[in-house]
């Protein structure tokens, strides 16, 4: 794809144009997802759900992202980022605003399909922009940057669906949330430059061939980075389902949950600094390992939590190994992806570790019912362990090659 200005600039312009059409739409959209995240696995134990059912409106939104991932790439090459990213963000005013009108569990997980299919379209339109604006020399700062702002909006989400849901019940949360999605779109509207995709006028079938030949072209990177990918993003659906339901199931009410959640991504949010500069500065894989390490660390200590304090330090645990990852998976992405193709290489990339998103939840859900949350913790947990020997001993490292792993 083409700009209409010149391809990675790094003057004052463009650095305001990250910051208007890119740093503060994630913020807000950041706030308004993770406030869904904890409403919709919340909200679905009230409606009767149990714990699976309620794991599963999570894996539900997992499906709605993977079924997005290769269209919303092929749709980024023939109308733009942009529009890829404004249609994302429709998709989920739209579920939210749904969502807050029902009380029905079923429709609940088919808002949250929509949900998964308008995060799918969002962040995949993102990662575009951001490799089309920002040169690689850079990529994994702004990246990280990016996903910091997005651990600042989870930091707050959570932590006031909480303590609104307490005291207004969880439609208004959702309300709130839609709100929250449309200020984001007034940023993009606004202060987004419009790309020119190189192949907008070339028939569907072109884009066909194009993502045909991408998948023969980078089957090795999509197997085995991938499947390093796949665990880590298994492991942090597991840290979304499983710090709720743990909570639930020790006897913490919402407000509870909401501030271990939030105080989770606080150190999340610390990280992405130190987490941009080791991407940047010693390596992807150096910012990959730590990050699948602790986490799988985090959540084999989850079933020794008993009490408030002892949940919240397993959770600020987990968000010291998440923080260490931020921006890994979309840097990775975009270090591999090809200037030919860009958008279907990345819709694929995003499909596989989505993989591990819709699956975690349908996973430990599944676990947990037929033997016990505990359980669900410590596999989950080992499973992360085997994916960062892949990590660590298969993936070639990429910041300086911006090659196939």
């Amino acid at each position: 794809m083409t700009d209409d200005t010149p391809e990675h600039s790094d003057n004052a312009g463009s650095r305001r144009e990250l910051l208007l059409a890119v740093y503060v739409p994630s913020f807000l959209t950041a706030a308004a997802q993770n406030a869904i995240l904890i409403a919709l696995l919340l909200y679905a134990l009230e409606l009767d759900a149990g714990p699976a059912m309620a794991a599963a409106m999570l894996g539900l939104r997992g499906i709605g992202t993977l079924v997005s991932d290769v269209p919303a790439g092929m749709a980024v090459s023939r109308f733009g980022d942009k529009n890829v990213m404004l249609a994302g963000l429709v998709m989920l005013a739209v579920m939210a605003f749904g969502a807050s009108q029902t009380d029905s569990v079923w429709l609940l997980g088919g808002l949250a399909m929509l949900f998964g299919g308008g995060i799918g379209s969002w962040l995949l339109g993102r990662i575009c922009y951001i490799a089309d604006h920002v040169g690689i020399e850079r990529r994994g700062r702004t990246i990280a940057i990016m996903a910091g702002l997005q651990r600042a909006g989870a930091l707050a989400g959570p932590f006031a669906a909480g303590v609104a849901a307490k005291a207004y019940g969880w439609p208004v949360v959702f309300l709130v949330a839609g709100a929250l999605v449309l200020a984001a779109m007034v940023f993009i509207v606004v202060f987004a430059t419009s790309v020119r995709p190189k192949l907008h006028e070339e028939p569907i079938s072109h884009g066909i061939a194009m993502l045909l030949h991408i998948l023969k072209e980078h089957a090795k990177v999509f197997r085995v980075a991938g499947s390093a990918v796949i665990t880590l993003q298994l492991m942090r659906a597991g840290r979304q389902v499983l710090i709720p339901l743990w909570g639930a199931s020790i006897g913490l009410d919402s407000a509870d949950i909401g501030l271990i959640f939030s105080l989770s991504y606080g150190v999340d949010m610390m990280m992405f600094y130190p987490a941009g500069m080791i991407l940047d500065h010693l390596g992807r894989k150096f910012a990959a390992v730590p990050c699948m390490l602790v986490l799988a660390t985090s959540l084999a200590l989850m079933p020794g939590a008993t009490d408030f304090q002892g949940l919240l330090l397993v959770a600020l645990l987990a968000g010291l190994g998440n923080g260490f990852g931020t921006g890994i998976v979309m840097t990775l992405g975009s270090d591999l992806s090809p200037l030919e193709g860009r958008g279907e290489f990345l819709g694929v990339w995003r499909l596989v570790g989505d993989i591990g998103t819709a699956s975690g939840p349908f996973f430990i859900g599944t676990i947990a019912e037929v033997l016990t949350l505990a359980s669900a913790c410590a596999i989950t947990a080992g499973v992360g362990l085997l994916g960062a020997l892949v990590m660590i001993f298969k993936v070639r490292e990429t910041r300086r090659h911006n090659a196939p792993s």
